[in-house]
């Protein structure tokens, strides 16, 4: 088994949670890759995201032969980190892991059952966060622009705050935002899908075919649109 390498191990014992989860992997695979700013994750790959001063990258899983699967590489500056099916049958009780440290991050997309947790805050200017496929988001955000585009099962338990926030949601997607402070706040939601959303300024809000938006904070409503069995209420 590889373990860590020392100066991968220095680096996570700055974000102490951080590398009290990734050196105790003794699976873990430091992987070489270029600057990034953005990442992808898919195939029930299970990612904790710091932010810090330098990025590294490491992988592990409950085998070798799985861990070796574990794909990360960067085109156009995003990481993608995928999972190669080629000639693999046995899915059953396989655990894939990715760390990974960050200088700066604008964009998340998370898909078919991966996940994404954030250790601490992520701070930016600007965030662009997919789910769709049943993945999973976990974490607080502050962001001057925060989008979200969710869809099929996905669900998003966010913290933190945003300056503009602006939530699409469908196909029983779960945005749980109360816990994140927006200044002005866009929804639309479609499909059963639910979005809670806390809002102190302008809040336009869309909801049809069985979707469901709940807001708090002081919002002043300036839009609400509501069809084929979609609502929109205040928290109480």
């Amino acid at each position: 088994m590889k373990r860590l390498t020392l100066g991968f191990a220095a680096l996570l014992l700055t974000f102490t949670s951080f590398a009290q989860n990734a050196i105790k992997d003794a699976n873990a695979e430091v992987r070489q890759v270029k600057s990034f700013h953005a990442i992808r994750v898919s195939a029930g790959i299970e990612l904790l995201l710091v932010q810090g001063k330098e990025e590294a990258v490491a992988v592990s899983a409950n085998s070798t032969e799985l861990r070796d699967r574990i794909q990360t590489v960067v085109e156009d500056g995003v990481l993608k980190i995928s999972f190669d099916n080629k000639l693999w049958k046995n899915n059953s009780n396989r655990r894939l892991k990715a760390y990974v440290s960050a200088v700066r991050i604008d964009g998340l997309d998370i898909s078919s059952g991966a996940s994404v947790t954030i250790d601490g805050h992520l701070k930016t200017s600007k965030l662009d966060l997919e789910a769709s496929s049943g993945a999973m988001f976990k974490g607080a955000v502050e962001a001057d622009e925060l989008s979200v585009d969710q869809s099929s099962g996905s669900i998003i338990n966010i913290s933190g705050k945003a300056g503009n926030l602006k939530v699409d949601g469908s196909s029983g997607s779960v945005f749980n935002g109360y816990e994140l402070e927006a200044k002005n706040g866009e929804a639309e939601i479609s499909s059963g899908g639910q979005i809670n959303m806390n809002v102190n300024n302008d809040l336009s809000a869309e909801a049809s075919s069985g979707g469901a938006i709940s807001y708090k904070g002081k919002a002043v409503i300036r839009n609400i649109k509501t069809s084929s069995g979609g609502g929109v209420r205040r928290k109480s």
